[in-house]
């Protein structure tokens, strides 16, 4: 579960990580259950919609921080914006961990297009993506994979020793949701909790 990674990343880290997110599922799951004790600890564009901010933020944020632990929790989605950047890491031995939340799916459309259009989806399969470890590997950076939730902990302590770049593909369910949820153009009481 998704959820079930975020709040690995905070045990694993100790709550002493700088936290980037893209866009989508992923980032709210993020805000939900990596619990930040610090300012400055967690960056994110907000609700602005920027697909593709968290790894180039986490760049600067490495530069800005060169002994911090820096990871960019993305959605596959958001990731393949900027995927190209895993060069940059590279180049520069940036040790920026990208925890991706794979659900093979722009999660968040899906997620409104399940509740809101009647599960008329359109668009938001991504079945046909890229083989994360053998991405990361090509641009020379380390690639892991956990499709088990007994295999999390281990690759992202092994994640954090390498202090190298790493992009990490954590296989989710593909149709977890996030709760709360308010309807466009909705108040607090029109609220889904579930």
């Amino acid at each position: 579960m998704p959820q079930f990674v975020c709040e690995q990343i905070y045990a694993v880290t100790k709550g002493d990580a700088i936290i980037t997110t893209e866009v989508g599922q992923h980032q709210m799951w993020a805000a939900q259950y990596y619990h930040c004790t610090r300012p400055r600890q967690f960056i994110t564009s907000g609700g602005l919609g920027t697909m593709g901010y968290g790894f180039p933020a986490a760049i600067g944020a490495q530069l800005a921080f060169p002994n911090a632990v820096v990871i960019d929790i993305a959605g596959d989605g958001s990731f393949q914006m900027n995927v190209q950047e895993l060069a940059t890491v590279v180049q520069y031995n940036l040790p920026v961990i990208v925890a991706i939340l794979n659900n093979h799916s722009l999660g968040m459309v899906r997620q409104w297009q399940q509740f809101f259009y009647d599960e008329r989806y359109a668009d938001t399969s991504l079945e046909v993506s890229p083989d994360y470890v053998k991405l990361a590997d090509a641009y020379g950076a380390v690639g892991l994979r956990a499709t088990r939730p007994e295999e999390v902990r281990p690759v992202l302590e092994q994640a954090m020793r390498l202090r190298r770049p790493v992009v990490i593909d954590f296989v989710v369910k593909m149709m977890e949701n996030v709760f709360p949820m308010i309807p466009s153009g909705g108040s607090i009481k029109d609220m889904l909790l579930a």
